[in-house]
């Protein structure tokens, strides 16, 4: 029986351990392989240097250099204060049938103060300001990876637009080149004037369209420069190994969620607000409570002596306990403990309402990507299809069996067919970084 109870305490012990190790190691990163600066040389150097650069990181520094100063603040009023005064007057004083004159000088003065006791509220100072120092830290931390995932997603978006751009380009030639030989064909009575028209409104629709997306380039172009701080000019052309990690490349559907590993940054930031509201009811109880401070000084003066003509010069030294004691505030304190407890109870409903907004912000991520995963091993089927029926269009249309219209269709097919595979694949990166942004790394 007591080794039945022996194995059972261990099988327990070792059952609280693998779940313990479960969670702590447990963490979602995108792999090397499938991160888009590692294909784009222009993005891995803005975010190489994105600290330097962006106007928005600054910003935070900014408010981080901010906290760290009422940090030390905080920390100051728990210590020795020491000052010096120097002045000097006069008393005159007459006195009813009395000839006296008294004059006073004070020299010097150099004088200590450091709080000895009071009820925990320095040192709630102090720890409002770690606190606010370490929720800066964290601001600024977040906004980092925040900003490194927005810049992944503006540039992929350049990226597929410079691409329209270079597709649309070449429909644009094409479609002029139809309406030449539709032309030639129509003098000779081969074609009709009404297949005229039709190929001169689809090359207007194609320089309209490529007119549009010039302009959509440009404002996201200005969107990244402004985001990064990186004004080099970028280098969009999609290099070839990324074209074959969009046609070949097979992501994984492994998306595991644990619930102890459901937490984010603003939640603990959340967490945060909520200790330093603790320690501001601790400050807020302390208000109306005696305050002990020991108080020093040693000071030089000069008085009369009775004697007309003399003076005595004295060395005085003071050290001592001062009591302070606030007894009515007409409720200020009491009013300032309720403020921190509601604001406390808010931000623990905010942290219970942001909990179950990212597990189902989570779970629907992880839908999206397994579609998103579906559709990219569509896409490249597609992709293969539609370069088939462009080979067999080519041989149709030299054989005239097709007009150049339906030929230039198949083009356009394929052309989309490309788009629709680079769109899937980049609207996947940037989910898979957010969704690492959301569960955390190791």
């Amino acid at each position: 029986m007591h080794h039945y109870t022996g194995l059972k305490s261990v099988f327990i012990l070792f059952h609280v351990f693998s779940i313990f190790c479960v969670i702590t190691s447990y963490g979602f990163e995108v792999p090397a392989g499938e991160r888009p600066e590692n294909f784009f040389s222009d993005l891995k150097k803005s975010l190489q240097n994105i600290e330097g650069n962006s106007s928005v990181i600054r910003a935070k520094d900014y408010e981080l250099s901010e906290a760290k100063a009422n940090q030390l603040i905080a920390e100051s009023e728990k210590g020795l204060r020491i000052g010096i005064n120097v002045y000097g007057q006069s008393i005159h004083e007459d006195r009813p049938n009395e000839g006296f004159y008294h004059r006073y000088r004070a020299l010097n003065q150099v004088y200590l103060r450091k709080p000895v006791f009071h009820w925990g509220a320095l040192q709630a100072r102090e720890e409002i300001g770690k606190l606010n120092k370490k929720l800066a830290q964290e601001s600024l931390d977040r906004r980092i990876r925040s900003l490194r995932g927005e810049l992944r997603a503006v540039f992929l978006e350049l990226v597929v637009l410079n691409y329209r751009i270079q597709l649309a380009t070449e429909q644009v030639k094409l479609a002029r080149q139809n309406v030449s030989s539709v032309g030639e064909k129509v003098k000779v009575g081969l074609s009709t004037p009404l297949s005229l028209e039709e190929a001169k409104a689809e090359q207007l629709s194609r320089e309209i369209s490529l007119s549009a997306i010039n302009i959509k380039l440009q404002r996201k172009t200005s969107q990244f420069v402004t985001l990064s701080g990186y004004t080099v000019p970028l280098n969009l052309d999609i290099p070839e190994a990324f074209w074959d990690f969009c046609l070949q490349h097979q992501p994984s559907a492994n998306f595991p969620v644990l619930v102890a590993s459901i937490n984010s940054e603003e939640i603990e930031q959340l967490n945060i607000q909520v200790s330093i509201e603790e320690q501001k009811a601790i400050i807020s109880d302390a208000e109306l409570k005696p305050k002990i401070n020991l108080n020093g000084a040693y000071f030089q003066d000069q008085v009369d002596t009775l004697e007309a003509g003399q003076n005595l010069d004295r060395n005085n030294f003071i050290v001592g306990l001062e009591a302070n004691w606030a007894i009515w505030d007409s409720h200020k304190s009491k009013a300032q403990k309720r403020a921190a407890m509601a604001r406390k109870a808010k931000f623990q409903h905010l942290i219970e309402t942001k909990t179950r907004e990212l597990r189902e912000s989570i779970n629907s991520m992880i839908k999206e990507l397994e579609s998103l995963q579906a559709r990219i091993a569509l896409a490249q089927r597609l992709i293969a299809v539609a370069q088939n029926r462009l080979e067999k269009s080519s041989l149709e249309l030299s054989l005239n069996r097709i007009s150049p219209l339906e030929h230039f269709s198949s083009v356009v097919g394929l052309d989309m067919a490309k788009i629709s595979n680079l769109e899937t694949v980049c609207k996947y990166m940037v989910l898979l970084d957010q969704y690492e942004q959301a569960v955390g790394s190791e």
